[in-house]
């Protein structure tokens, strides 16, 4: 494969303790004052974003640590969190869409939550880094990154506006701004493509 092509992706351990990081930053703009429409927003983001990230863990990076053939403990453990996670996932959903607080249902999945980071970030994932070797991880990741694009695309737009949402008003600003900026650059591109041919 050639190398260059994988250097704009991340190593799949990086990756993981990304999608980590953005999960409990998420549940930490949650507070006693946070608005409807903003908790519901916030929850989404959360529950599809962790069923992305357990997906991507499942179909990648799990085979690829069962492939070493390593006893790897915090693997079966992971595997099992994930199967209790969702349970918890679809009861946030159920609640959230019958316009229901979801807060308490939402901690105790985010107490999961932690528990499965803590066990990975300190077991799995520096395992897998000396297992795997950085250019594997990087092979994995970029895959990851394939993968992540296919699995979020049914739920784009849903997760543009809940992230406009959960965001607070500079942030929403400074992105449809961007967004803008974007679309009018692409439709210029787009014309002196045309005009060329």
């Amino acid at each position: 494969m050639d190398q260059s092509l994988l250097q704009p992706f991340s190593s799949a351990t990086r990756i993981l303790r990304m999608d980590h990081a953005h999960v409990l930053a998420d549940f930490q703009k949650l507070r006693a004052d946070t608005a409807p429409a903003v908790r519901s927003a916030l929850c989404r983001r959360i529950c599809t974003a962790l069923d992305i990230h357990a997906q991507l863990e499942e179909e990648l990076f799990y085979p690829a640590l069962r492939e070493l053939e390593a006893h790897l403990p915090a693997l079966d453990r992971s595997e099992a969190d994930h199967a209790d996670m969702r349970l918890q996932i679809e009861h946030v959903r159920k609640l959230n869409q019958q316009a229901q607080d979801p807060t308490s249902a939402l901690t105790a999945l985010i107490t999961e939550v932690l528990h499965h980071v803590a066990d990975e970030e300190t077991q799995l994932l520096p395992a897998a880094e000396e297992l795997l070797g950085a250019q594997r991880l990087k092979e994995l990741g970029a895959r990851m990154t394939r993968r992540r694009f296919e699995l979020a695309r049914p739920h784009a737009v849903d997760m543009a506006a809940d992230a406009a949402r959960a965001a607070p008003l500079k942030t929403a600003l400074f992105a449809a701004g961007t967004l803008l900026a974007s679309g009018l650059a692409f439709q210029h591109f787009r014309r002196r493509r045309v005009t060329r041919h």
